[in-house]
């Protein structure tokens, strides 16, 4: 049984160090198909690390073992955009934060379902933690604060939206 789940998206290589591009380039190959190969420029926000950016077509599967392979280095920070024409999502990786995974809408606004809200609110009740606290985690909150200064390749950056709490 083919259990082949053909998507695309944007794979967003946001900071990774020279000793790592060619296994990055490596893993993006054995996961998918990318127009062309990755063009590396300077991060700003942290020298010494690259950035890069490509389009892709694949299987979803492939893509969550690429994530998990860039998740276990701890040197990078990634995002991939996966639509599959029925249920777009996001996976985002930093190495203090490991992965963020979400469905998102066509405009990329991170989409929380009734059980996980609701097991958001069992915990913030059991734990004594702020609900808005267990919401901002459910939405990756912690992951955009982080990546932020990466996608706008600014290391001034503040975002007062996403870190006022």
């Amino acid at each position: 049984m083919d259990t082949t789940q053909l998507a695309g998206g944007t794979f967003f290589i946001h900071s990774a160090p020279t000793a790592l591009r060619s296994h990055i380039e490596w893993a993006a190959d054995a996961a998918f198909a990318m127009p062309a190969p990755l063009r590396w420029t300077n991060q700003p926000v942290e020298p010494g690390t690259w950035r890069a950016e490509s389009t892709w077509r694949g299987d979803v599967d492939d893509v969550r073992k690429l994530i998990s392979t860039l998740a276990a280095w701890r040197r990078v920070r990634v995002e991939v955009t996966v639509d599959t024409g029925a249920a777009p999502h996001r996976w985002s990786v930093t190495p203090d934060l490991g992965i963020f995974s979400a469905p998102t809408d066509e405009a990329g606004s991170v989409l929380v379902d009734e059980m996980r809200l609701r097991s958001a609110m069992t915990a913030s009740r059991r734990t004594g933690l702020r609900l808005d606290d267990e919401i901002c985690d459910l939405l990756g909150e912690p992951w955009d604060v982080e990546l932020e200064p990466y996608r706008a390749c600014d290391p001034s950056l503040h975002v007062p939206w996403l870190s006022a709490g």
